[in-house]
């Protein structure tokens, strides 16, 4: 079998909701694909520095895609690397400092935030521009209940996707497909050997683009309807049955009963 490369979603795909996982038997079944010459990425809509440091340093993870597309890494080289406008962040930290309303903006060495705890705080509409001009934000999160002239200040700037119980606004005309063929360019893999597996709207690009498209068992409808294939929910073996599914391990190649937040769940 040619060598594959695998672009895993982190949210709702590699860990669930509750921050639960990553779990055991994807993992197993990820070292195992590796051993036989496969290569596995993290692809996700999280900022670099919002991505889990044991993720994105596991040594079954080869490289990542952040932001959206926005941050490419290869072997821990910076292919790519793109950030939304400073004049951007200012005027929406503006706008969200009058109405008191709240977001974080993703960077890739830390998290900025408006009105929101445990992050670093946007006191002003000048703060990317004076104190934060390195921050390299490469996404934001906001409440699903903004007006409709907060949304279109967003739209200038960003592609905004739904999640629960937010919105997640990426860079305009950065994408996860395009920083996946970054990737694949820089690593000699070819397109039709790529796989992508995820859950939500974000995904759509890359499952699109993918040889082959997987959603796992809690995707959004709209993913399933755009995937190859529908595997089991993030956290009872999505990943491991995807894998078995593609012969990239042995059928039950995971080691027997699932251990996941439901239970010992025992895959056929």
């Amino acid at each position: 079998m040619s060598e594959k490369a695998v672009f895993l979603d982190i949210d709702g795909t590699i860990i669930t909701g509750d921050q639960e996982g990553p779990f055991p038997d994807d993992i197993r079944g990820i070292e195992t694909a590796r051993l036989a010459g496969h290569r596995f990425f993290i692809c996700t809509g999280r900022g670099f520095g919002h991505t889990p440091e044991p993720l994105r340093d596991a040594p079954w993870i080869d490289g990542i895609v952040a932001g959206g597309g926005v941050h490419v890494i290869l072997d821990g080289r910076t292919l790519y690397q793109k950030s939304a406008p400073v004049k951007a962040l200012c005027e929406i930290s503006a706008l969200f400092l009058a109405k008191g309303k709240q977001c974080t903006f993703q960077g890739d060495k830390a998290v900025f935030g408006i009105n929101k705890n445990g992050k670093i705080p946007i006191l002003s509409g000048d703060d990317f521009a004076k104190k934060y001009s390195d921050a390299h934000i490469a996404m934001m999160t906001v409440d699903k209940t903004i007006d409709g002239e907060t949304r279109a200040a967003l739209e200038r700037y960003f592609s905004i996707y739904p999640q629960i119980p937010h919105f997640d606004c990426l860079v305009k005309g950065e994408g996860k497909a395009k920083g996946m063929k970054i990737l694949l360019d820089a690593a000699g893999i070819r397109r039709e050997d790529s796989v992508a597996i995820g859950d939500s709207a974000n995904d759509l690009d890359m499952i699109r683009y993918a040889g082959i498209g997987i959603a796992v068992g809690n995707a959004c409808d709209e993913l399933k309807a755009a995937a190859d294939w529908i595997s089991a929910p993030c956290g009872e073996g999505g990943i491991v049955r995807a894998l078995e599914h593609l012969g990239l391990v042995p059928a039950a190649g995971h080691g027997g009963p699932f251990t996941g937040p439901q239970g010992n769940i025992t895959l056929p």
